[in-house]
């Protein structure tokens, strides 16, 4: 009778609009604490680099902005335009340069919330935004300079804008998907993901014989395809005119450049979202396709669809699992589905065997959490930690050869040579010291340059990281010719005495 009381007496609370509410307040300060935490404490990596250059020199100042926006150029990059803003009022550093993306990151949580809870109910949306909260993939992307926060963000709000519009037969949706796709797609042209997920959902409605919704008819459809259908014409017409189309020369910087097997790319993608979370996500949505709901097949579609897509497309051009990041919150609602369907299906204390799936789900994140902090350096390589052991040993007419060099610049404010460039001739003749700092991970070093590398210099120091399928340590190399001649003196002194 007690415990009967006392679960009515939580059930009646956990139903209280306050306070779920009150719930979604905790999980946002928590999630801002572990996007903030350690912010500024990561060296940057070579993207941060490229994007601190792009917004400083495209949107730093609001002329620069007026002349790189619509109708100058084509796109509106968000996240690039508010790290302009940061790294302007706050200076060029890594805190500024990732403040934006640890602020969308963070806002992302209470903006899904609430499209969320529509589409499903506040418990579901609660257990998604708790596991956004913990996600190392999520922390890790809102922790740098880049456009993948605000990418996920817009993705995702174009898609349930998408559903709402088509469910609700509202066409204002349908504009606001519309927005919210160029949106993405000024942050990247991945954001065209979307597309195959809104054409398969469609198709999946008569394939599967799902109750249609209201909003499935022609006016929406025209309302739908018509902005695509008129880019595909207007890409036609330039190509025809000017012989070049926005989406080949995006597309061409990736053809032909293989870099990974599709089997690769999968194991990449399911450990960046969590076996877990995809386990349970894939049994959750096979679930939904068998009870036919349609958010649940739309949801499903959206997470799985890209993957595939992605996947496939890797038999022949460059791809690496960021590219769908966008998808990892549709996963996230999966396995919150799969979670409250346990929760609905048991009764008791049976719940125990519930609350063990979610907090597995949990402490899987956080151990993942736990080491990126205290022992992963931020999931990057120590750039900074490599060029300040630099700093402190070499001398002023010293030369210095790096696999990143532009990271080089940044961190010793002085000219560094690209590795590669290095010709073996003035390696053989050089009469200076020289520094090498190296990180073969993004980056391979020409053989020969290797070679000499490892039979002349000496090693001071590896700044080691080891993540799961990566080494991402940088090796610090010293060749002075000054040493190297004593050593070799004293080598023949002690041979030939």
């Amino acid at each position: 009778m007690w415990s009967q009381s006392l679960r009515s007496s939580i059930t009646a609370f956990v139903k209280k609009p306050w306070a779920r509410y009150l719930w979604l307040g905790l999980i946002t300060l928590f999630a801002a604490a572990l996007r903030f935490y350690k912010l500024g404490e990561w060296s940057f990596w070579i993207d941060e680099i490229f994007t601190i250059n792009h917004a400083m020199s495209h949107y730093s100042s609001t002329e620069l902005i007026i002349d790189n926006i619509p109708p100058a150029r084509n796109w509106i990059p968000i996240s690039v335009m508010l790290t302009a803003q940061a790294l302007t009022l706050g200076g060029i550093n890594e805190w500024s340069a990732r403040l934006s993306s640890a602020i969308i990151g963070t806002i992302t949580i209470p903006i899904l919330y609430f499209p969320s809870q529509k589409i499903f109910n506040p418990r579901v949306a609660l257990i998604a935004m708790l596991l956004l909260a913990v996600s190392p993939w999520h922390i890790f992307w809102s922790q740098n300079a880049r456009f993948y926060t605000s990418l996920m963000l817009l993705c995702t709000l174009a898609l349930f804008a998408f559903y709402f519009g088509i469910e609700r037969n509202r066409p204002v949706y349908i504009l606001f998907f519309h927005l919210l796709l160029y949106l993405a797609c000024s942050e990247r042209l991945f954001a065209l993901f979307i597309f195959p997920v809104v054409i398969t959902y469609l198709l999946s409605l008569w394939f599967f014989s799902i109750e249609k919704p209201i909003g499935l008819n022609r006016k929406m459809l025209l309302l739908l395809f018509s902005p695509f259908i008129g880019y595909g014409l207007f890409e036609i017409l330039r190509w025809s005119w000017l012989g070049s189309s926005i989406v080949r020369e995006f597309m061409d910087i990736f053809f032909g450049q293989v870099n990974t097997t599709p089997w690769r790319l999968s194991l990449s993608i399911v450990y960046r979202i969590g076996i877990s979370v995809i386990l349970l996500g894939i049994c959750g949505g096979l679930y939904s396709l068998i009870k036919k709901q349609r958010a649940c097949v739309f949801i499903f579609i959206g997470a799985t669809a890209p993957v595939l897509l992605l996947v496939l497309v890797s038999t022949f051009m460059f791809t690496v699992d960021r590219y769908i990041f966008a998808t990892l919150f549709f996963w996230l609602i999966l396995g919150a589905l799969a979670v409250k369907e346990l929760f609905a299906q048991t009764e008791g204390f049976v719940k125990i065997v519930s609350f063990g799936v979610l907090l597995v789900l949990l402490m899987t994140s956080l151990s993942e959490v736990f080491l990126y902090y205290q022992y992963q350096h931020g999931n990057r390589p120590d750039w900074k930690g490599a060029f300040l052991i630099v700093r402190q040993k070499m001398n002023a007419e010293d030369l210095i050869a790096a696999t990143r060099p532009e990271l080089g610049m940044f961190y010793l404010g002085r000219n560094i040579t690209y590795i590669n460039s290095i010709s073996s001739d003035t390696l053989k003749n050089s009469s200076g010291r020289i520094w090498f700092v190296i990180d073969e991970s993004t980056s391979p070093v020409n053989p020969d340059t290797k070679e000499w590398i490892l039979q002349n210099t000496e090693l001071i120091q590896v700044r080691e990281l080891y993540l799961p399928g990566k080494n991402l340590s940088i090796y610090i190399y010293l060749y002075d010719p000054v040493r190297k001649s004593k050593t070799q003196s004293s080598a023949w002194f002690a041979s030939n005495i």
